[in-house]
């Protein structure tokens, strides 16, 4: 028994000097104290790190069917559009339309000071008006009414149609505000009652996944041949001003870390461009103010997004980035006034994975603090003590020289 001992203790690495040949210095302690703090420290930083999930962000080639479907999320509100005007209408890259669409969209009439003027909430459906606008009886017109010098001296227009198509044979645009033929029009009426208003929209829409795009708009939408227009009723273009706050706007469902880039923005025509909420009258404006109807476009270029949790659940969305533009409609310049988002989605996806470090590359770690510190330590201590002995013996050969 005793031989197995001897046999053991020859294994020792970690042979003890003799406790009389031990020298302690001021310096050893010193150095000591400080390796011990930074051992201490970093082994709290090390424990966090190990307690704390780490999110990998990986590229993949996006390989899902474009038969999926994408929600989109918004909350925004028109300062100066009433909500008796706005449409909303889901296209695709080709300018069709998108059937089929699945969506839950509001619609609440607020003041300029942007509070509920009623607490009705109407539904709206999307790539449709389904308002109805009628025109004056011709029985309580003039016997021949004015075309207003789109027709020869005593032609009759005694119906707001007959002086549009009257004006249409000029190829002039007409403004049915100064049209006494227009003045019972429906649509005008509605107009001049809810002047002034605003109109909060809210809600989601889900849209097919390929390039395409959605907007609010004044007018009715209909299609003509290849081209999609809205029928504003010769009302002009800027006498609708599509001024608005976005509180909310995003992709697919929400996952830590997410950003929204047009969360929070404010664009106000009659103070300049893009600013932050809450700072309508910021000095850094973008753009000078605009006078006429503006075509706010918003192009996204959005990136499907996987993120997968550490207890194994996976959320499928989508994060975009975002370029923004501005068309005013001055005269003879196509295009109308309103909310306009072009979105296309990217090739690739990413995936964000939760990890956590595991515990025995913890206790590898742990192992490596202690021992580098120390072993660095003892390289500090060792040079100090040697350089302090050299002085030492040069002082006292220079005293008995």
């Amino acid at each position: 028994m005793v031989s197995i001992f001897s046999m053991v203790r020859e294994f020792d690495a970690y042979t003890k000097p003799m406790e009389d040949f031990r020298v302690k210095t001021l310096s050893g302690g010193f150095v000591t104290l400080i390796a011990s703090i930074v051992i201490i420290c970093l082994t709290v930083l090390e424990t966090y790190s190990f307690l704390s999930t780490e999110v990998v962000e990986q590229l993949y080639v996006d390989s899902s069917t474009s038969d999926i479907r994408v929600d989109i999320h918004f909350d925004i509100i028109f300062h100066r559009l009433p909500c008796g005007f706005v449409t909303v209408d889901v296209m695709d890259v080709s300018s069709d339309t998108q059937e089929n669409i699945q969506h839950d969209i509001y619609k609440l009439r607020i003041d300029k000071n942007g509070l509920n003027i009623s607490d009705t909430v109407q539904k709206m459906e999307a790539n449709t008006n389904k308002s109805s606008v009628a025109n004056a009886s011709p029985s309580a017109l003039p016997a021949c009414g004015s075309c207003y010098g789109a027709l020869p001296e005593g032609s009759c227009c005694n119906t707001c149609d007959e002086v549009k198509d009257a004006y249409a044979g000029k190829g002039w645009q007409v403004n049915i505000e100064e049209v006494e033929q227009c003045k019972s029009d429906e649509y005008l009426k509605r107009y001049t009652e809810q002047k002034g208003e605003g109109c909060r929209v809210y809600g989601k829409v889900q849209v097919a996944k390929v390039a395409g795009n959605f907007h609010f708009a004044p007018g009715e939408p209909y299609r003509t041949h290849r081209s999609h227009v809205h029928d504003l009723h010769s009302i002009d273009p800027s006498k609708f001003d599509a001024s608005h706050t976005i509180h909310h706007f995003s992709f697919g469902k929400d996952y830590p870390g997410k950003a929204y880039p047009l969360d929070g923005k404010l664009v106000d025509q009659s103070h300049g461009g893009m600013q932050p909420e809450g700072n309508p009258h910021s000095e850094s404006e973008i753009e000078p103010p605009s006078s006429g109807g503006v075509m706010h476009q918003y192009y996204l270029k959005v990136v499907p997004t996987g993120y997968f949790y550490l207890d194994g659940r996976i959320e499928n969305s989508h994060q975009f980035s975002v370029t923004f533009h501005q068309k005013e409609l001055k005269q003879g310049v196509s295009g109308l006034p309103g909310f306009f988002v072009q979105y296309e989605f990217s090739p690739l996806m990413v995936h964000y994975e939760e990890r956590q470090k595991s515990f025995a590359s913890f206790m590898v770690s742990l192992c490596a603090i202690v021992g580098g510190v120390f072993a660095a330590a003892q390289l500090v201590d060792a040079a100090i003590y040697h350089s302090s002995r050299a002085l030492q013996k040069k002082l006292e050969l220079n005293k008995l020289g």
